[in-house]
C-alpha cells in the first residue's frame, strides 16, 4: 500500500498539466489546419476551444473558418456573440465584422460600422494603433488615416501618427501632403530629424520631386530660424542633382548659422566628384572670399587646384593646357602660403605633373630635394611619396644607381606596408628596364600578396611578361630590346623608342610581343596627341589579340576616346557596351557601368 501511494500522487499532480496540455495542443492542430485551409476541421477544433475557453483569439479564428467556408452570415453571428459576452474585445472584432459584411454585399452597414468604431468606440491611444493598423495592413488606407485623425481630435495632439498617416499618403501618390506628415514627426521631437531626413528623401524621384520640394519650401518659409529644416531642403536638391539650388540652399545655410564653410567645402567635393567643376570652383571660391579664418581657407585653395588637375585627366590624351592651369595654380597657392612642410601634398601634386607632362625635372628635382629634406618635419608618409618621385627624376635622367638607392630607401623604411611594396616594385621595374630580369622577378615575387590594387595589378603585368620572355628554351634579347624600348618611352624620348620597337618587330617578327609593343606604341603616340596613329595601334590590338593582357585596356581607350576627346557619345556608348559584354570581369567594369548611365542620362 506504501508503494502505491506515491503513484497516485503523481497522477494526481499529473492531472492539471494534461489538461493544460491537452488544449494547447489542439489550439497548434487547429492551427495548422487552418493554415492548410482546412477550414472545417479547423472549425470544429476552434468551436470546442471556445466553448471551453471563449478568447478573442478563437473567436477570430472560428469566424475566419467561416468565412473561408463562405458561411458569411455565420461569421458574422459568431463576432456578434463574442461581442455580446461584454466590453472588453479589441477594436479588431468590430472591424473584422464590418470587413465580412462588405463581402455579403452590405457596403452601407459596413460603412457605417467603420464609422461607428472610429468615431465612438476607441477609447485609447493603444485602441487608435490597434486599429489603424489593422486597417491599414487590410487595405482600407483610408479609413486607416481617419482612424488616425480621429485620434488626433480625441487625444488633442495635432502631430500624433505623422509616420503612420505620412507613411499612407506616401502610399496613396501624395506625396506632398506625406512630406508634411513627416515633418509633423519633427515637429513633435527633433530628435526625430534623421527618421524624418530619411522618410523625406525616400519619397525622391523625378516624379515626386515638385511636391515634396513644395512642402519642404512651405516649411522653410514658416520656421525660417531652424538648421535642420534648410539641411533637409539642401540635402533634397541634392539628391534630386538640382545642384544650382543645392549650393544656393548650402551657402544660406553657411551664412545664417555662421558655420566654418566645412558644409560649402564637403559640397565643393561632392560636386567634383559629380564632374560639375565650374560649380565646384565657384564652391570653393565662396570659401576663399570669406573664410580666411577657417581651416578650409587653405584646403578650399588646394582643391581648387586639384580640380584643374583632374580635368586635365578627364581627356584622352591629357589635357596640357590644363595641366599647366594646374601647375601655375599650386605654384600660386604655395607662394601665397609658404612651402611649408604641412603643404606637401601642394609641393607634390606640382611636381609629380612637372616630371610626367612638362618633363620639367630639374625644377621638380630640386623643389622635392628641398621638401624631403625637413624629414623630422614632414610625415613619414610625405617624405616617402618625395624620395619615390625624386628616384623617378633620377631613372628619367639616366642616373640609374642613385635611383636605385633612393628606392631601396624607402624600401627599407616601409617593410610590409604598401609604400614598401611600391618602392620594391620600382626596384623591380628599375632591374626589367635594365635587363636584370631574375633581380625583377625575385622582386615582384616579394610584393605578390600586396593588397595594394594598383601595385598587384601592375606587379602582374610585369610578372607575366617575363614569364612569358624568359623561359629556358626562349632566347631573352627580344625582350632586352624591349625593356629599353620602354625605358626610353618612360624617359620622354619618343622617336629612340618607337626606332627600337620597329627594329624588334622587323627583327623577331610574330614574336609573342607582339601585343605588348602595339601597347606601346599606341601610348606613345596618344602623349603626343596624335589620336588617328594611336588608334591604328588600338585596333590592331582588338582585332589581332582581344583576349591577351591588353584587351580591355585597348577597348577602354578607345571608349574613353570617343567618349571624351572625339565627342562622339552614341559610337562611346556602343564601345562601352561592346566592353562590358567582352571583358565583364575587368577592373573597368565599374567605370564602364558608371559611364553608361551618364551617358543615358544626359541622352
Amino acid at each position: 500500500m506504501k508503494q502505491l501511494i506515491p503513484t497516485i500522487l503523481v497522477l494526481f499532480l499529473l492531472v492539471p498539466v494534461m489538461g493544460v496540455a491537452q488544449p494547447k495542443a489542439e489550439a497548434a492542430l487547429a492551427e495548422q489546419y487552418f493554415k492548410d485551409g482546412e477550414f472545417q476541421a479547423a472549425y470544429e477544433l476552434y468551436d470546442k476551444l471556445y466553448r471551453e475557453d471563449p478568447r478573442e483569439q478563437y473567436a477570430m479564428r472560428l469566424s475566419a473558418c467561416q468565412e473561408g467556408l463562405q458561411q458569411y452570415d455565420e461569421a458574422i453571428k459568431t463576432l456578434d456573440r463574442h461581442m455580446r459576452r461584454g466590453r472588453n474585445y479589441s477594436p479588431q472584432v468590430p472591424l473584422t465584422k464590418a470587413l465580412v459584411m462588405e463581402r455579403t454585399g452590405d457596403l452601407a452597414g459596413a460603412d457605417a460600422l467603420y464609422q461607428q468604431v472610429i468615431t465612438e468606440e476607441l477609447r485609447d491611444e493603444g485602441d487608435f494603433i490597434m486599429a489603424g493598423a489593422f486597417l491599414y495592413q487590410k487595405g482600407k488606407l483610408d479609413l486607416a488615416r481617419k482612424t488616425y485623425e480621429q485620434a488626433r481630435e480625441r487625444l488633442r495632439n495635432p502631430y500624433l501618427f505623422a509616420n503612420e498617416i505620412g507613411n499612407i499618403y506616401a502610399q496613396s501618390g501624395e506625396f506632398e501632403n506625406a512630406t508634411k506628415e513627416y515633418l509633423n514627426l519633427y515637429y513633435l521631437s527633433s530628435d526625430n530629424f534623421s527618421t524624418v531626413n530619411l522618410s523625406v528623401l525616400n519619397l525622391v524621384s523625378p516624379s515626386t520631386g515638385t511636391p515634396v520640394e513644395r512642402a519642404l519650401l512651405q516649411a522653410v518659409d514658416r520656421n525660417s530660424s531652424d538648421p535642420n529644416l534648410r539641411v533637409l531642403l539642401y540635402e533634397f536638391y541634392l539628391l534630386s542633382e538640382d545642384f544650382d539650388e543645392a549650393f544656393l540652399q548650402v551657402k544660406s545655410i553657411d551664412r545664417l548659422f555662421r558655420e566654418d564653410g566645412e558644409r560649402v567645402f564637403e559640397f565643393a567635393r561632392k560636386m567634383r566628384n559629380n564632374e560639375n567643376f565650374p560649380l565646384s570652383n565657384e564652391a570653393f571660391d565662396y570659401i576663399i572670399e570669406r573664410k580666411k579664418d577657417s581651416r578650409y581657407f587653405f584646403l578650399a585653395h588646394l582643391e581648387k587646384a586639384v580640380n584643374g588637375e583632374t580635368q586635365a585627366f578627364k581627356s584622352i590624351p591629357v589635357d596640357m593646357v590644363s595641366v599647366r592651369q594646374a601647375v601655375v595654380g599650386y605654384g600660386e597657392l604655395l607662394d601665397e602660403f609658404g612651402r611649408r612642410p604641412q603643404y606637401f601634398d601642394a609641393i607634390y601634386r606640382r611636381t609629380r605633373l612637372m616630371v610626367f607632362y612638362l618633363n620639367d625635372l630639374d625644377d621638380a628635382r630640386a623643389e622635392l630635394e628641398s621638401a624631403v629634406r625637413q624629414r623630422d618635419l614632414l610625415r613619414l608618409e610625405d617624405w616617402a611619396r618625395g624620395k619615390l618621385l625624386i628616384g623617378d627624376i633620377q631613372l628619367m635622367q639616366q642616373e640609374y644607381n642613385k635611383s636605385k638607392l633612393t628606392y631601396t630607401e624607402v624600401s627599407d623604411a616601409f617593410r610590409d606596408r604598401d609604400l614598401g611594396a611600391l618602392a620594391k616594385f620600382k626596384l623591380a621595374q628599375l632591374a626589367y628596364y635594365k635587363g636584370e630580369f631574375n633581380l625583377a622577378t625575385a622582386l615582384l615575387d616579394a610584393i605578390k600578396d600586396n593588397t595594394s590594387t594598383d601595385i598587384s595589378n601592375d606587379a602582374i603585368k610585369l610578372n607575366l611578361l617575363l614569364i612569358d620572355n624568359t623561359g629556358l628554351d626562349t632566347t631573352t634579347v627580344p625582350l632586352e630590346i624591349f625593356a629599353q624600348a620602354q625605358l626610353l618611352h618612360y624617359q620622354r624620348q619618343y622617336s629612340r623608342s618607337l626606332e627600337l620597337m620597329d627594329s624588334l618587330s622587323y627583327q623577331f617578327p610574330n614574336h609573342s610581343l607582339a601585343d605588348e609593343i602595339l601597347w606601346e606604341k599606341a601610348n606613345i603616340f596618344l602623349e603626343q596627341n596624335d589620336i588617328p596613329t594611336a588608334l591604328t595601334f588600338i585596333d590592331r590590338i582588338l582585332e589581332n589579340f582581344p583576349t591577351d593582357i591588353f584587351g580591355d585596356d585597348a577597348l577602354v581607350t578607345k571608349a574613353r576616346i570617343y567618349d571624351y576627346t572625339l565627342k562622339q557619345p552614341e559610337q562611346a556608348m556602343e564601345l562601352y557596351l561592346t566592353f562590358l559584354t567582352t571583358y565583364p570581369g575587368s577592373l573597368y567594369s565599374v567605370e564602364v557601368r558608371k559611364r553608361i548611365r551618364a551617358l543615358r542620362e544626359k541622352s
